[in-house]
């Protein structure tokens, strides 16, 4: 790895695949070495305060790859700040309310560089758009973790904005993720252990890993429509393409985990199949939208896709 405005290698850059808790730091010569112990469809990131990240999206085809890192000079350029309606401090509410959560875990989360933020309302389509030239560091107190993520499109839109508590009817974000321990401290632990498996059982992590390997009822969801709970081939269509898994839905339908939470999942075109990885990841996830408890899940309630189950599922 080397930085092109000094023409030496590049230490210290955090690499890592994206959404999970693989990663690493390059050495004093710039080199990198990730281990794992299987293939994760997930593009490898690799960043640096100031330069521009790289993204590589199938890192498993190349047995060794040289990366160059370049300055990130739009990250200089003029700061233009309007006025708009909203304080900052009601856009940055509205901001941690939509991009982290509003469950216990979501709630518990601090984001440690909020200066960094940059937020707008626009008032002609009542949007709040967000972004930052740095990486947002989050800490998730409940389910002890540290994470990075670089913001990349982030936007809620808004029905009665002037109101103090203005109702999000849309909100879209994405970006990479990076989970580090909060703590490796046993007691501890054993405490996230539980908290994590909590936050995932029921989730839509849990539903579409739960959907790649064919065991909804054995796992604890069902699906319905309005004449009543039936069984998923009423709704889905499955096949395989190598290691990954083709859905095409062909309905809109109720989802129910036996914890008792209870979402409609709406499907925007279902002449596109959805392509589910064996971690739980899909695509394209646009197409797909819920309502209900699985739609309040944020960052705050994320789980790294390299998270596995430790206990029984019943």
């Amino acid at each position: 790895m080397y930085d092109t405005s000094k023409e030496q290698p590049f230490s210290g850059a955090t690499v890592y695949i994206n959404g999970t808790s693989i990663g690493t730091i390059s050495d004093q010569e710039g080199r990198f070495l990730i281990k794992t112990d299987r293939i994760i469809n997930a593009s490898l990131i690799i960043s640096y305060v100031g330069y521009k990240t790289i993204v590589i999206n199938d890192p498993y085809s190349l047995e060794k790859i040289s990366v160059v890192l370049k300055p990130d000079l739009d990250s200089l350029g003029e700061v233009v700040i309007e006025s708009d309606t909203w304080t900052r401090e009601k856009k940055l509410r509205e901001f941690k309310k939509q991009f982290l959560g509003t469950s216990p875990a979501g709630v518990a989360c601090r984001i440690l560089n909020e200066d960094d933020l940059d937020l707008e309302f626009i008032e002609g389509n009542a949007t709040l758009v967000v972004s930052s030239d740095v990486p947002i560091r989050i800490r998730n107190n409940v389910l002890g973790y540290i994470i990075t993520y670089e913001l990349t499109e982030f936007s809620a839109k808004y029905d009665r904005p002037n109101r103090n508590n203005p109702y999000c009817r849309y909100v879209y974000y994405e970006g990479q993720s990076f989970y580090e321990n909060l703590s490796n401290n046993p007691k501890s632990l054993v405490t996230y252990t539980s908290q994590r498996e909590n936050s995932y059982l029921g989730s839509s992590l849990h539903f579409f890993r739960a959907l790649e390997v064919g065991e909804l009822k054995e796992q604890g969801f069902k699906l319905s429509d309005d004449s009543g709970f039936t069984s998923p081939v009423h709704f889905v269509n499955i096949s395989r393409d190598g290691d990954n898994t083709i859905v095409k839905f062909k309905r809109n339908f109720y989802l129910r985990y036996l914890n008792g939470k209870s979402s409609l999942v709406v499907i925007k075109d279902r002449d596109i199949p959805i392509i589910i990885y064996d971690v739980g990841n899909y695509s394209p996830a646009q197409n797909i939208e819920f309502n209900g408890e699985l739609a309040l899940e944020r960052i705050g309630d994320a789980l790294p896709l390299n998270y596995e189950l430790t206990r029984s599922k019943s």
